[in-house]
């Protein structure tokens, strides 16, 4: 608002002081563009040219002189600021279309395991879209529980014809946390396990979910292309997890409504010592 005002009076105080003084005849600005300046119809461009003109007229007096050479000096520093003001705002206009637009929120349905025939099932609602976090730690618990299910449903079949030496007098169902060679080797399990996944097998919080559970083949030996890491072998990992929690926790409520272990729920004589099942085959 300063400007204008200030460009408007220096004009109008030329006119005024040239109309008496400064211009010589058919040399100043005509009556018209006197009254038009005044009332701020006259563009900043068409003023400038006009002081111009009455600058270089030869009857000006020192005042005149100084008081055009003001008003385009302040016409100058108007028209620099628009140019700024037009430069910035097209600064701006480039920064909001260069931006890319953000990522997606993180959706639970998209990841591994959503598998035929299914798909994404979670009828209580534990996953939340956005959730990272909080599916982060459900995919840990879920692929660990996975893994000791898969080897507890194989173990508790496995032991029927084998049984690893020294645990021969050993019951082989729940009843073997009754004796003391089956508590030390629970121990033993729960040593082992603690100290592979507290120094060894870590997962990294910085990668995607898809990453959890990558430790690696202890079978492979460093040779060939990494096996396991497919997206195909993590979904049939994850399914395969789920079938055996299902399976190890039938094999445990089968045991305690019936008082059967595995073995004899699938038929093999009763919790009898391996050798001595043995011998007596021979026997007969």
């Amino acid at each position: 608002m300063g400007k204008p005002i200030l460009i408007s009076s220096l004009a109008a105080a030329v006119a005024l002081y040239g109309s008496s003084k400064a211009f010589i005849p058919g040399a100043g600005v005509t009556n018209a563009n006197s009254s038009a300046a005044l009332r701020g119809s006259v563009s900043g461009d068409a003023m400038e040219s006009e002081v111009s003109r009455t600058a270089t007229a030869s009857s000006l007096t020192p005042m005149a002189m100084v008081t055009g050479t003001l008003a385009m000096a302040a016409l100058g520093s108007s028209r620099k600021t628009r140019v700024s003001r037009r430069a910035a705002a097209a600064a701006v206009d480039a920064n909001e279309v260069s931006e890319p637009p953000p990522p997606p929120p993180f959706n639970p349905a998209e990841q591994l395991g959503v598998t035929a025939p299914l798909g994404f099932f979670d009828p209580i609602g534990f996953s939340k879209v956005g959730d990272e976090e909080g599916f982060r730690k459900l995919r840990v618990a879920e692929l660990k529980h996975g893994r000791v299910a898969m080897m507890a449903a194989v173990g508790a079949v496995i032991q029927c014809p084998l049984q690893f030496p020294g645990f021969e007098n050993v019951p082989r169902g729940l009843g073997a946390l009754t004796t003391t060679n089956g508590q030390i080797g629970l121990a033993e399990v729960v040593v082992l396990s603690g100290v592979l996944e507290l120094l060894f097998w870590k997962d990294d919080s910085s990668k995607g979910v898809e990453t959890i559970g990558d430790y690696g083949n202890p079978f492979q030996f460093g040779m060939g292309d990494p096996l396991g890491v497919s997206e195909d072998m993590k979904n049939r990992e994850l399914n395969n997890g789920r079938a055996a929690m299902i399976a190890a926790l039938g094999i445990i409520v089968a045991e305690l409504a019936t008082g059967k272990d595995a073995c004899q729920q699938l038929g093999f004589s009763a919790a009898a010592p391996a050798a001595e099942a043995a011998s007596a085959a021979l026997g007969a």
